[in-house]
């Protein structure tokens, strides 16, 4: 015979079963929110620095380096500490002179193009990568060319005497007129090409390096990674292999592969990292019909905002029309001096033209083709021509600098 519970069970049985679900359901929210508390960690943890690749680009930009683990001995060198003493007063002045200047100019003129999501395609650079940083620190990716060669990282345990005054003897031109002389590269750094110096103005712009690596493109024109101490080439059958530095390698056959570097580096200042491409390659007219991949490559890039600066004028003739060309279709932005894109190409082109600063004849390096008569017309009757306080290009030491911020309609 069943008993009747009575209304005193049915109460208890009513509130055991209330406080098992509230103890299920509060156990649950903590699962979740431990399972988002871990995911946000997941997401917030920084990549992993490449210590040896971020010291040596810190001692050679001259900056303190807090974690000294395996450098002691290096930092207690008589020249490395008259390079952190000299290069700093260099530095100093740099800073002073332009740099300071620049980044409170970028903050107003430049801060619709300097967004995260760009890229800066920069030709004609060189390994200047200080001057592309300092106006557009928040892009995502770097494109870089020029004929400097990409060439390699010294040893850090074993680096020779005369290679720090090497380094400043190297910078020697950008610290004064703020561009490179590419004859001057070579023979300052040993032939050991641009990779020391990009990285070193990583270091002098709060940047430590992730990764540090060879990229070749292939047909289509996507990157393919290889090591630091390998070289690609393209075999008789016209398939791209890579070597050890040394195996004996036909120059010819290295030099039909088009590669370069690619350098991840993170601000200390964030969480994102960002990307340097950079190639040492010709890129006039009759080189370039056989580089397809390599405009494939650079066209791969959304958002692009292109740089010139001190481009010896290549852009106002006929040998550089694909790299022009690629320059107005592709970019929704540019700064430049009078050597980038011409004046009245722009206009055609469909850009709306900021002018800043002073136009005044190219220097006597160059021809009178370079001479840009619409570009001084526009300088003498425009009303809106806004001033500009540190010096850009070719006219470094006189107030005669022209910077021209165009975007397009």
């Amino acid at each position: 015979m069943k008993k009747k519970l009575s209304v005193g069970n049915l109460l208890s049985i009513l509130f055991f079963t209330l406080l098992i679900s509230c103890q299920q359901s509060d156990n649950t929210a903590k699962t979740e929110t431990n399972k988002d508390t871990t995911q946000t960690k997941k997401e917030e943890v920084k990549p992993t620095i490449d210590l040896k690749a971020t010291q040596l680009a810190y001692i050679l930009a001259g900056v303190e380096i807090k974690d000294k683990t395996g450098v002691e001995k290096l930092l207690e060198r008589e020249d490395v500490k008259r390079h952190y003493e000299q290069f700093n007063k260099q530095w100093e002045n740099l800073e002073k002179a332009r740099l300071s200047k620049m980044r409170t100019w970028k903050d107003t003129e430049l801060k619709d193009l300097n967004k995260e999501g760009n890229t800066l395609f920069y030709p004609f650079s060189g390994p200047d990568f200080v001057n592309a940083y300092e106006f557009f620190p928040d892009c995502d990716n770097y494109v870089m060319f020029g004929l400097e060669i990409a060439g390699n990282l010294p040893d850090l345990e074993n680096l020779p005497n005369g290679y720090f005054d090497g380094v400043r003897a190297a910078l020697a031109e950008i610290f004064q007129r703020n561009y490179f002389i590419t004859s001057y590269m070579g023979g300052s750094l040993y032939g050991k090409g641009v990779l020391p110096v990009i990285e070193l103005f990583m270091a002098r712009t709060g940047n430590q390096i992730i990764k540090t690596q060879r990229v070749y493109l292939d047909k289509d024109g996507k990157p393919v990674p290889f090591a630091l101490n390998e070289r690609a080439y393209l075999d008789a059958k016209g398939t791209v292999k890579i070597a050890t530095e040394k195996e004996k390698i036909n120059t010819a056959d290295e030099q039909k592969v088009i590669s370069g570097l690619m350098i991840e580096f993170l601000n200390v200042k964030k969480t994102r990292t960002q990307k340097v491409y950079y190639f040492g390659t010709n890129v006039e007219d009759p080189a370039m019909k056989d580089k397809q991949n390599l405009l494939a490559f650079i066209k791969s890039f959304p958002n692009k905002v292109t740089f010139i600066k001190s481009a010896s004028y290549l852009l106002h003739g006929g040998n550089f029309s694909i790299i022009r060309d690629l320059v107005l279709e592709s970019s929704k932005g540019i700064l430049q001096d009078d050597t980038g894109v011409r004046y009245d190409v722009l206009l055609k082109a469909g850009f709306e033209v900021q002018l800043y600063g002073k136009y005044a004849r190219p220097i006597a390096d160059f021809a009178n083709y370079t001479i840009q008569p619409a570009l001084a017309d526009a300088f003498m009757t425009r009303k809106d021509i806004k001033p500009l306080n540190f010096t850009y290009g070719y006219h470094w030491n006189t107030e005669n600098t022209s910077v021209l911020v165009c975007r397009k309609k």
